[in-house]
This record gives C-alpha cells, sequence and structure tokens, in this order.
C-alpha cells in the first residue's frame, strides 16, 4: 500500500493588521475548503496518545487495487475534540481516480474519508481509530460529463473543485431499487461501449450525494473498535 502527503491542510490562518496587510511566511493562502467537526470518543480506553484528523484520499487503479494517500489534519482541544480542516491544494494527479485508461474520458475525480488517527501511517483501509461514518470529501478535476458515470454516481454532475457528501448505504450492499432501475434504462439506451461503462455509476455499494450544508455541514468522526465502525467504501 503506497502511502503519500497529498494535500496541505492547516488551520486557518486569522490576520489582523492596519494599511497593508504583512503576510508571514506561514501563510499557505485562500482555503479552497474548509469544513469543521468534532472527534467522538467511544473507546473503552484512551488512545496511546494524541489523536489527529486524517484525510484518506482512496484510488482505484486501472488493475482494481486500491491506493490510500493519508493526510494529517490539526485537532484541537478535548474530547470530544473539535477540529478545522483546511484545504489549500488540489491533490495531485496520482491521487485521483483516472478512467481514461477503460475508455471513460470524464474528470479525474477523488474521493477521501474523514479519519481519526495517532498519525497518517496508522490510517488507511480500515486501520485507524474512527472514521466519519456519513460523509466523505470529494474533488473534481474539471468539467463532468452530465452522462457520464461520475455523475451517474454522485446523482448528477458536480462542480470543478470539492464537495463535503452524504454517505447513504445501501443495507447488505444491495442494489436499491431506484438505482437499479436507473442504471437499467442507462444501459437499455446505451450505442457504444463507453456508453455501457458509464452506467456502471449506478452500481455502487453506497450512495454519495451532496451534503445539503455544503462546506458548513458539520463532520462527526466516531472513534470505537474497528467491528462497530463502519468504513464509506465506495468502490
Amino acid at each position: 500500500m503506497k502511502i503519500r502527503s497529498i494535500l496541505s491542510l492547516a488551520l486557518p490562518v486569522l490576520l489582523a493588521a492596519c494599511g497593508d496587510s504583512q503576510v508571514g511566511s506561514d501563510y499557505e493562502g485562500e482555503s479552497l475548503l474548509t469544513v469543521k467537526g468534532t472527534i467522538v470518543n467511544e473507546l473503552d480506553e484512551a488512545p496511546e496518545g494524541p489523536v489527529d484528523a486524517v484525510l484518506v484520499w482512496n484510488s482505484v487503479t486501472t488493475d482494481r487495487e486500491n491506493e490510500n494517500f493519508p493526510v494529517r489534519t490539526t485537532v484541537t482541544g478535548s474530547f470530544p475534540a473539535a477540529f478545522t480542516l483546511s484545504i489549500h491544494e488540489p491533490p495531485p494527479a496520482e491521487s485521483l481516480n483516472d478512467l481514461t485508461e477503460i475508455g471513460l474520458v470524464d474528470t479525474r475525480v477523488g474521493i477521501a474519508t474523514i479519519e481519526a488517527a495517532l498519525n497518517e501511517e496508522s490510517a488507511g483501509d480500515g486501520s485507524g481509530l474512527g472514521v466519519d461514518e456519513h460523509h466523505v470529501i470529494v474533488y473534481v478535476e474539471s468539467e463532468m460529463d452530465e452522462d457520464g458515470l461520475w455523475s451517474n454516481f454522485f446523482g448528477g454532475p458536480l462542480a470543478p473543485g470539492f464537495h463535503v457528501m452524504d454517505v447513504l448505504s445501501s443495507e447488505d450492499d444491495e442494489q436499491d431499487p431506484e438505482r437499479q432501475a436507473a442504471f437499467d434504462a442507462c444501459d437499455a439506451a446505451a450505442t457504444t461501449e463507453a456508453e455501457h461503462k458509464a452506467c456502471e455509476g449506478y452500481n455502487a455499494k453506497i450512495k454519495i450525494r451532496p451534503s445539503a450544508g455544503g462546506p458548513s455541514t458539520s463532520l462527526t468522526v466516531r472513534m470505537a473498535p474497528s467491528e462497530d465502525l463502519e468504513y464509506p467504501d465506495w468502490h
């Protein structure tokens, strides 16, 4: 499993000055996405060390192998610990899901879970202390095809940039009737191989949709025994 740092995350910098602004060397520029949340501890024993919020980007290669790209964020306060996550740069190309090699010429997309862990190395692949079971962060690199796989996957096209998304699990990983009907209609209307492949966007294990609150959505990372946690598994 390859683990690489892919984003620069920090608490927002608050500047106050008279006259011209003096920007220090630690200023990372305007945030592309800032979200807030809490980490709730339901473990019987306290973790051995300070806990961080870690953003774990996940990509699937063309040979169906998964790669995780965890990045530590900053957690302040005591349990339930409040955290602010601020993203200042788009993820690099290697962290994004690229479908061009299988004939789907569409935007590249990044999908990340928000996890609690002692460090980057102990997050990802279900090995962290906890996770937000109901949200993921999505990054869209460029314009999304209205009838493409990703648009079908997310219930409609998303604008380029970062998005806070709700995760709605289907019981027993079964396809719900609404998405099954959408897949059947899409597949029946498809006339090319690429169009048939785009219909596969309806066949995801979980349903991911834009959060009504957008960046204002409050995240909750729950720390609990691993067998009690449900990590969002979108692939």
